[in-house]
């Protein structure tokens, strides 16, 4: 099985760098990155891209042989400054690629990272990450409306609270476990839904959600 990874540099796109790598029903892993990841395999290829808003055609054909998408490429209102980049970033990229392989000649699915907070309806007034919030629920929107154009076409969109790293010791994982997940759970999830998708996967799994899957994908293996 072939699959699209974005955001592979970063802390949750790394650890599925690393899984997917691992795992034996993946045969290739294309990167969609701003610059080349470091990682030893034949599986995994590198696509440098300055605009993720723009694919050629060649790129398109290629793109369009894989058979899912994990989509981590984002981030916080806090870490971009300018609004409009912030937009372009999480929303505009997204949809871009997301309208790219919903022409796939196969089945299809779009594995989304959002956030615990995303607001789909953009009614929140939060004031903390308040954008953030607003444009990861207006991709989660559009992404599901592209699906139901779309019948092949495949989106989950996925909502974790806090996210911490794989050796976070016992103590602070029992502390922070209602209201966090490990960067390792996350990516099993991820990978789970967008290699063995199952019809039964609903189309936004919040933190427990994505805890639940984890659990039962880990059993499985």
């Amino acid at each position: 099985m072939k699959v699209i990874l974005t955001g592979g540099t970063g802390f949750v796109g790394a650890e599925v760098l690393r899984q997917l790598a691992d795992d034996p029903a993946v045969t290739e892993v294309t990167c969609l990155i701003r610059r080349p990841v470091e990682i030893e395999s034949p599986k995994v290829e590198s696509v440098v891209l300055d605009d993720f808003t723009q694919y050629n055609d060649e790129l398109v054909a290629k793109l369009s042989d894989h058979s899912a998408c994990i989509w981590t490429l984002g981030g916080k209102e806090s870490d971009l400054k300018d609004p409009a980049v912030h937009e372009r970033i999480t929303h505009d990229f997204t949809l871009a690629l997301a309208t790219v392989v919903a022409d796939a000649a196969g089945p299809f699915v779009f594995c989304y990272l959002s956030g615990a907070g995303a607001d789909p309806g953009e009614t929140s007034t939060f004031p903390w990450e308040r954008l953030t919030r607003h444009l990861k629920g207006r991709t989660e929107k559009d992404l599901r409306a592209l699906a139901g154009a779309h019948p092949r076409f495949t989106v989950c969109c996925f909502r974790p609270a806090g996210i911490l790293p794989r050796d976070t010791g016992s103590a602070a994982r029992f502390l922070l476990s209602p209201i966090s997940i490990r960067v390792d759970e996350l990516a099993e999830a991820l990978i789970d839904v967008a290699v063995r998708p199952s019809a039964t996967t609903p189309a936004v799994l919040s933190n427990s959600g994505i805890k639940h899957l984890a659990r039962a994908a880990a059993k499985t293996r």
